[in-house]
């Protein structure tokens, strides 16, 4: 299995696990909306040092072990690689953690 793979299988776990076994807190969301809003300052473009640079700079009690942080870290290591992310597959994966994000950024504080 590539990277690309893995990071849509991740994202679509975590999607699916939404509220039951995935109780995402307020770290998660403040990651999601932090992202969503620096993609959406790029033109709708996750990168590889936007999510390096919202990681290295969580101030809001994120996890390095948490599912979304773990997720978005191997996210970003994989845009780093433009043989995987201009894959249909890449592309797959990128839609997948965007619909993730999407998702994670609009539930309300403390969570579901």
């Amino acid at each position: 299995m590539n990277a690309a793979s893995d990071i849509r299988s991740q994202a679509t776990t975590l999607a699916r696990d939404l509220g039951g076994p995935w109780q995402p807190d307020d770290a998660d969301r403040n990651l999601a909306l932090t992202l969503v809003l620096a993609r959406d300052d790029n033109g709708g473009r996750l990168t590889a040092r936007i999510i390096t640079h919202i990681l290295l700079n969580a101030s809001w009690g994120l996890k390095p072990i948490g599912a979304m942080y773990q997720l978005m870290a191997c996210t970003a290591d994989f845009l780093d690689d433009p043989k995987q992310r201009e894959t249909d597959t890449g592309r797959e994966a990128l839609d997948e953690v965007n619909r993730l994000l999407d998702t994670v950024a609009a539930l309300p504080p403390d969570g579901i």
